[in-house]
């Protein structure tokens, strides 16, 4: 319309030109706050992302991964020689425990914890129970003995008990005890394997070979027998076998 003031169009009045100006900032704020929110939110993107690439290796780090998985298949492994409880070194205990030498031992003219083992086939160790209990704890290994060859004479287990004789036709336990301090304290600390059979009395043809399930131990360790019957005194007589590992 003619005449009319540009404040007045379309219903709009304003009493100057300085409520537009004020509408104008007020919209560029809204607009800065928005800019604001978006740079924070890439900020944060950009974190987040990076925070991700960060994990990926380098050339050299995927070299020594290639190293490292290449023990899986194709490279040769340090085995019982390098770190403890890896990969390789517990596929290497396995081994050893399943295809190694082992060596039969009787027992010393007058064992003790220091020397126990001697190389006889005519002096097994003799272990007596008690009544329906425990007999006393017997030494079969002390601490200066050397139960496995080198260089397989870092640690050791017993693999093998052959019971030779016994005194009654019932049911024995017999109790291996392992540590580096007294059999009681090694059995007070739960350091001890056992197993039952029944053997006939008398001299045997074939001895009762039976296997011993124990952790390894360090060379240097002792180790006991113990014998459980329900008559007292009923005696065990056997050898022992060992197996060893380089670490």
């Amino acid at each position: 319309m003619p005449g009319t003031p540009i404040w007045a169009i379309e219903g709009v009045a304003l009493d100057s030109t300085s409520d537009m100006v004020a509408g104008s900032l007020a919209d560029k704020v809204i607009d800065t706050a928005t800019d604001a929110a978006a740079a924070a939110a890439s900020a944060a993107d950009v974190t987040a992302i990076k925070a991700v690439t960060d994990l990926i290796p380098d050339a050299g780090a995927l070299t020594d991964i290639a190293a490292a998985t290449d023990k899986i298949d194709s490279a040769v492994t340090t085995g019982l020689l390098g770190a403890s409880n890896s990969l390789a070194y517990r596929v290497h205990e396995i081994e050893k425990h399943l295809h190694n030498r082992a060596r039969r031992w009787g027992a010393a003219a007058a064992p003790d914890e220091t020397n126990a083992i001697d190389a006889n086939v005519n002096r097994p160790y003799v272990a007596v129970s008690g009544n329906n209990d425990w007999g006393a704890a017997i030494p079969i290994i002390g601490t200066a003995d050397a139960p496995v060859p080198a260089p397989d004479n870092v640690k050791f287990d017993l693999h093998h008990i052959a019971i030779t004789d016994v005194d009654d036709n019932t049911l024995y336990r017999l109790r291996i005890i392992y540590g580096d301090d007294t059999s009681a304290a090694a059995i007070a600390a739960g350091q001890w394997t056992e197993f039952m059979f029944i053997a006939g009395t008398g001299p045997r043809s074939t001895p009762t070979a039976i296997e011993i399930m124990m952790p390894r131990v360090n060379v240097g360790w002792k180790c006991w027998a113990q014998v459980w019957n329900a008559t007292n005194l009923s005696a065990v007589d056997f050898f022992i076998g060992c197996h060893g590992y380089a670490g």
